[in-house]
C-alpha cells in the first residue's frame, strides 16, 4: 500500500516537474501542465496510475489550505465591505444560470423540472480553486473585477451547502423544507461560534504560542486550528472547504495572520498542484472522442452560458462594461465543486452515466481554457469595447489606466522595517518625521501586539520567507532597512530581498565589520558595523571638539564608508599638519536667535543695530521662512520669526542675547557705564 502510493506521486511529481516547466517556459499557467499530467499518466491514457482514490484525499487537503489562506487574506472586514458582491452578484448570477440551464433541459433536453434544477447547479458553480490562485498569482484580486469574482465565488461555495441538501430531495428521497432549515440555522451557530472563538480564544491561543519562538509549534497550530476548524464544520452539515475558509477568517483579525500565510502557503501549493492532476485523472479521451459532437456543444453552452449570467449579473450591480465582460471570461468554467455535485447527484439518480461523462469532460475542458481566457481577458475585452464604440472604449481606457495608476500608488516607494528594537523604532521615527510610508516586520510578538494598539503599520512575520517580503510589498518598495541581531537570517533577507527588486536600496546593520564584504555580495547597498559605528560618532565629537572643519570631518567619516571601514583599521595619513594649528577654533562658537512677535527689532535695518561694534559677535546668516540669507545686506530689515545665526566668542554671545532682547535698554546701560 505504502509502496504504491510512494510509487503514483513519484509518477505524477515526474511527469508534472517536465510538463509544466515547458509550460512555464512558454509563460502558460503551470496549472494546464497539472491538468494534462494528470490526464496522460490516469488510466484513460498511459494508465501508469490506476487507483486515483487515495490521490484525490491529498487533493482535498490543497483546496481546503486554499481556503484557509483566502480565508485569512479576506478579514471579516472586508467580507462586510464585499457584501454586495456575496450578496447581490452572487445571488443573480447563481438564479440566472440556474434558470437557464432549467429551461434549455426541459424545453430541448426534455427532462424533468428536478433534473433541470439539478443541471443548473452544476453549470452555477465555477473554481474557486483555480480562479482565485490565478487571480492571486497575477495580483488582480483587489481590483473591482476581482471582487467581484470573489463575492459570486464565495456565495456559490456557500449555495454548495443547500444544493447538496436538496440533491436527496430532487431524486425523489423523502425529505421536508424544515431538515433544510434545521441544517441552515446549525450551520449560522457554527458561524457564530467561530467567530467568537476567533475574537477570543484564537488570540490568546496564538500569542503563547509565539512566545515559545518555535515554528515548528506555530505550524502545527496552525494546522490544528484550520483542519479542526474544517472537520468540525463538516461534522456538523457545512463543506470542508467552507469551514477552512472561516478558520481563516477569524485569524485574520488576529496579527499573526502574514506569518500564517507564509507557513502556510507552501504546503498548499503543493496540495493544489495534486488537487488539479487529480482532476485530470478523471478525463476519459476516448469517452470524449466518441462523444464528439455532443461533448464540443456542451462546453460551448456552458461557455456561453457561464460568461453570459456572469456579466449580467456583474452589469446589473456595477453598471460597468468593462467589469462585467471580465468577470464573465473569468468565470466561464464549472468547478470542482461541480464534480462533488455530479457524483452526489449520480448517486441519486439525476444524471445518468453518458450525462455525467460528458459533463465530466467538458468541466475538465473549461478548467482547462481558464488560464487562457484569464490570460486573454483583457485584450478580448479591449477589443469588444472597441468595435461596440470607439468613442466609449478611449473613456473607458483612460479611466482603467488612471485606476490601474491609483492601484499602484498602494504600497509604492516604502520603506520595509525588518526588526523593531531601538534600531527600528529609532528609524521608524525618522520615517514618521518626514512622512515617508513604511511598513515593519517582526518576530516578536509582544511587541507586535503592543504598536499594533498604538496605530503602528506592524506585522508579525518571519522576513526569511519571501512570501511574507512579496506581501509587504518587496516589489514596489523604495528601501529595505534590516536591524535584527540575527546575521544569518539578515543574509538571507539581503539575498531574497536583491532578487525580488534589483533596484531596493537595501541597508543592514551588522554585529562585525568582517560580515560587511559578504552583505555587499548579497546585494546590500549599505552595511553598517555596529562595532564601529560607535566608535566612529566618538571619533567625530573628538574632531568637533578641537574645532577641525566640518567639511574635514565629513570627507574623513565619507571615506571610511566608502571603503566599508578598512580605513578606520588600517594607519591614516594625516590630514592636518598639527591639530594645534586649529586650537585658536576653540573659542569661537555659534547660536540661533529668534525675533518674536513684539521684538524691538521688526523694523531694523542690520546697519542700524550695529550688532558688531556694541557686542563683537556678527549674524553671518539669517533664515526667513523656506530662504536661507547667507551674508545679509547691511540694509536687510528685521522681520518676525527671523531666526539670526551669530557667530563669536561665548562672552561675546552672552552679550548678544542680552542685547537684542532690548538694544534701547542695552544701549543707554552701556553708556551710563562708559560715563
Amino acid at each position: 500500500m505504502l509502496f504504491e502510493l510512494l510509487k503514483s506521486f513519484l509518477i505524477i511529481f515526474v511527469f508534472a516537474i517536465i510538463i509544466s516547466s515547458v509550460f512555464i517556459r512558454f509563460k502558460i499557467s503551470p496549472v494546464i501542465g497539472f491538468l494534462l499530467t494528470g490526464i496522460i499518466v490516469g488510466p484513460s491514457a498511459l494508465g501508469l496510475i490506476q487507483d486515483h482514490h487515495l490521490i484525490e484525499t491529498f487533493a482535498e487537503f490543497g483546496v481546503i489550505f486554499l481556503m484557509f489562506i483566502i480565508g485569512v487574506e479576506f478579514s471579516i472586514k472586508k467580507l462586510i465591505a464585499y457584501r454586495k458582491e456575496i450578496l447581490v452578484v452572487g445571488l443573480i448570477q447563481v438564479v440566472f444560470t440556474i434558470l437557464t440551464v432549467t429551461l434549455i433541459t426541459l424545453f430541448f433536453l426534455k427532462k424533468s423540472l428536478s433534473t433541470g434544477i439539478f443541471f443548473g447547479s452544476l453549470v452555477a458553480m465555477s473554481s474557486t480553486a483555480l480562479v482565485l490562485k490565478i487571480l492571486m498569482d497575477r495580483g488582480e484580486l483587489t481590483t473591482s473585477y476581482g471582487r467581484v469574482c470573489f463575492g459570486i465565488l464565495i456565495f456559490q461555495d456557500l449555495c454548495v451547502i443547500l444544493i447538496m441538501l436538496l440533491i436527496p430531495i430532487l431524486g425523489g428521497k423523502k425529505g421536508s423544507i424544515i431538515d433544510i432549515f434545521f441544517i441552515l440555522g446549525k450551520s449560522l451557530a457554527i458561524l457564530s461560534c467561530a467567530f467568537i472563538a476567533g475574537l477570543y480564544i484564537f488570540p490568546l491561543i496564538f500569542h503563547q504560542i509565539v512566545k515559545t519562538r518555535s515554528r515548528e509549534l506555530f505550524l502545527m497550530t496552525i494546522l490544528v486550528l484550520s483542519l479542526g476548524t474544517a472537520f468540525f464544520s463538516y461534522k456538523l452539515g457545512l463543506s470542508l472547504a467552507l469551514g477552512a475558509f472561516l478558520a481563516g477568517i477569524v485569524i485574520s483579525e488576529s496579527e499573526y495572520a502574514l506569518q500564517t500565510i507564509a507557513e502556510i502557503k507552501p504546503i498548499k501549493d503543493l496540495l493544489m498542484a495534486i488537487f488539479f492532476i487529480s482532476v485530470g485523472l478523471l478525463l476519459k479521451p476516448y469517452f470524449i472522442f466518441s462523444n464528439l459532437k455532443l461533448t464540443v456543444l456542451t462546453i460551448l453552452l456552458i461557455l456561453l452560458i457561464k460568461i453570459s449570467t456572469a456579466f449580467l449579473s456583474a452589469l446589473i450591480v456595477s453598471k460597468n462594461l468593462r467589469i462585467s465582460l471580465l468577470t464573465g471570461l473569468i468565470l466561464a468554467q464549472t468547478g470542482e465543486f461541480s464534480l462533488v455535485l455530479a457524483l452526489e447527484g449520480k448517486n441519486f439518480g439525476l444524471i445518468e452515466e453518458k450525462w455525467y461523462q460528458i459533463f465530466i469532460g467538458s468541466s475538465i475542458v473549461t478548467l482547462f481554457l481558464t488560464p487562457f481566457l484569464i490570460e486573454w481577458s483583457h485584450k478580448l475585452t479591449d477589443l469588444f469595447l472597441e468595435k461596440i464604440s470607439h468613442k466609449s472604449y478611449l473613456k473607458l481606457k483612460r479611466r482603467r489606466e488612471k485606476k490601474k495608476k491609483e492601484e499602484k500608488t498602494h504600497l509604492r516607494a516604502h520603506t520595509i522595517v525588518v526588526g523593531y528594537g531601538i534600531g527600528g523604532q529609532n528609524i521608524v521615527y525618522g520615517l514618521k518625521t518626514l512622512k515617508i510610508p513604511y511598513i515593519i516586520v517582526d518576530l516578536n510578538p509582544d511587541t507586535v501586539k503592543t504598536y499594533k494598539k498604538k496605530g503602528e503599520p506592524i506585522f508579525f512575520g518571519d522576513a526569511t520567507n519571501v512570501e511574507i517580503l512579496r506581501k509587504l510589498g518587496i516589489q514596489n518598495a523604495k528601501a529595505l532597512v534590516i536591524v535584527i541581531g540575527d546575521n544569518i537570517s539578515a543574509r538571507k533577507i539581503t539575498l531574497f530581498a536583491r532578487k525580488e527588486n534589483p533596484n531596493l536600496y537595501i541597508i543592514v546593520r551588522t554585529r562585525f565589520v568582517a560580515e560587511i564584504e559578504d552583505f555587499v555580495k548579497l546585494g546590500a547597498n549599505e552595511v553598517i558595523p555596529e562595532e564601529f559605528e560607535a566608535s566612529i560618532e566618538i571619533f567625530a565629537k573628538v574632531l568637533h571638539y578641537y574645532k577641525v572643519p566640518r567639511n574635514v570631518i565629513l570627507d574623513l567619516l565619507e571615506s571610511i564608508r566608502k571603503n566599508h571601514y578598512k580605513a578606520f583599521r588600517t594607519p591614516v595619513k594625516p590630514l592636518l599638519t598639527s591639530i594645534e594649528n586649529l586650537e585658536f577654533l576653540r573659542e569661537v562658537v555659534t547660536e540661533t536667535y529668534l525675533v518674536k512677535k513684539e521684538s524691538p527689532l521688526i523694523g531694523l535695518t542690520l546697519k542700524a543695530l550695529d550688532l558688531r561694534s556694541k557686542t563683537g559677535a556678527t549674524i553671518i546668516a539669517i533664515k526667513r521662512n523656506e530662504e536661507f540669507i547667507v551674508n545679509p545686506s547691511p540694509n536687510l530689515t528685521f522681520k518676525e520669526n527671523d531666526i539670526l545665526i551669530l557667530i563669536g566668542t561665548e562672552t561675546q554671545l552672552n552679550t548678544t542675547l542680552a542685547f537684542l532682547e532690548n538694544p534701547i535698554s542695552f544701549s543707554l546701560k552701556t553708556t551710563s557705564i562708559l560715563k
